[in-house]
């Protein structure tokens, strides 16, 4: 019996184990959505349509993007090398402010971040796809963080 409830208690423990990152989405209400492209390989107007899709996923997860926010949603895009392999690197990260327990004084501090590398196919499809994806990640953990 005793077995039996040890193991109920490690099963029930180990389910709030299963978190997307190490970071907590929860009480977000808005942020500044900013998509930086570090590359002239890729043309700008994709900054527009990574924008949009921000727009739209924020949108349906009730969070607020129109007006400024100190807190912002950052999708940064740039190419890096593997080896002799050029890839595309993607990382969507929340900063914002923090204050500083100890010393009291504010910080920037990176709250989420979620990225990838990939090797380059097709350009379009690859780099929606890859923003979609990470956008998509995002949503999952918030929806997880703020049941």
């Amino acid at each position: 019996m005793k077995t039996f409830k040890l193991l109920l208690l490690l099963l029930l423990f180990t389910q709030f184990l299963d978190a997307q990152t190490p970071f907590d989405l929860s009480g977000i209400k808005s942020y500044y959505p900013v998509v930086e492209i570090n590359t002239d390989k890729i043309d700008k107007k994709y900054k527009q349509i990574l924008l949009d899709m921000i727009a739209k996923k924020s949108a349906e997860l009730g969070i607020g993007t129109k007006n400024f926010s100190s807190r912002s949603l950052a999708l940064l895009i740039s190419f890096t090398s593997v080896g002799d392999t050029v890839a595309l690197k993607m990382e969507l990260l929340i900063g914002e402010p923090a204050l500083r327990m100890d010393a009291k004084e504010e910080v920037f501090v990176i709250s989420y971040m979620s990225g990838r590398t990939f090797v380059v196919e097709n350009l379009e499809s690859d780099l929606l796809d890859n923003a979609e994806e990470l956008l998509e990640k995002f949503a999952v953990q918030y929806k997880e963080d703020n049941l």
